[in-house]
């Protein structure tokens, strides 16, 4: 493949082994089915089990799919991060290795971009969390809408980024899982077109949820309010906007 690749599917994956064939088998079938000149970028984020083998094995047999590793596990930020430097696609989308989504909705993602900067999956239901991971998620909705007067639904669901709008953002807590909701909120304040599609949920079939731990809900409390007291010190804009070293004069 060369050149400029409509579309970079990007598949974090941490001891996948059990699903990572399955995953990029019916993603790289639903590319064909839409007809887009796209890739599928698996970053291996130091598996400990047989995923990065794997992954150089597909890539191996098909020439859609290449592979980054991580020599250790960094977690879903970093590997959002790498992907970002590594993409070859207008466009970036992540698709957990769980897929978590009906194939088949890529389409409303890909059609809605048209009109967008970035587009932002709103799961259809919840039914398979717990009572505790529900109230987790509707108080990180809240919050998120209240602090920084968003009108989204969700903010830590799948969605699609025109790679030039990712390029001008920071992410500053890629270690958080605060780090989705970050970017869509520093791509709002810069201007950036948010569509909201409404998407099916597909629960996990393998692998296990991590998102209801408390040290993880306490670490993401503590860096939604540290860029909240930023957000409100130095403006939505100055908050939001990558920082470039001014260029150094050559001595004349």
């Amino acid at each position: 493949m060369s050149g400029r690749l409509a579309l970079t599917v990007l598949i974090p994956a941490y001891n996948e082994q059990a699903g990572l064939t399955g995953c990029v088998e019916v993603v790289r079938d639903q590319l064909a089915v839409l007809g887009l000149e796209a890739e599928i970028l698996i970053v291996d984020d130091g598996s400990q089990d047989g995923t990065g083998p794997m992954a150089d094995a597909l890539a191996a047999a098909n020439p859609l799919v290449r592979v980054v590793h991580h020599a250790r596990n960094q977690g879903i930020g970093p590997a959002f991060v790498t992907g970002m430097a590594s993409a070859r696609g207008e466009w970036l989308i992540l698709i957990p290795a769980d897929l978590a989504l009906d194939p088949t909705e890529l389409r409303k993602y890909w059609e809605a971009s048209r009109a967008a900067d970035i587009v932002v999956g709103n799961r259809s239901d919840i039914s398979d969390y717990s009572g505790f991971r529900r109230l987790v998620h509707y108080t990180n909705i809240t919050l998120v809408r209240v602090l920084f007067r968003m009108q989204l639904h969700q903010f830590q669901y799948i969605s699609l980024y025109r790679l030039a709008a990712l390029q001008g953002i920071e992410i500053e807590y890629g270690h958080s899982a605060f780090f989705l909701a970050e970017i869509l909120i520093k791509a709002h304040a810069l201007g950036a077109r948010l569509v909201e599609v409404p998407i099916r949920y597909v629960p996990r079939l393998t692998g296990q949820a991590t998102g209801a731990r408390w040290r993880q809900i306490v670490g993401t409390l503590q860096d939604m309010t540290l860029f909240w007291l930023r957000w409100v010190w130095r403006g939505p804009s100055a908050a939001s906007r990558r920082h470039v070293p001014a260029a150094k004069s050559s001595p004349g």
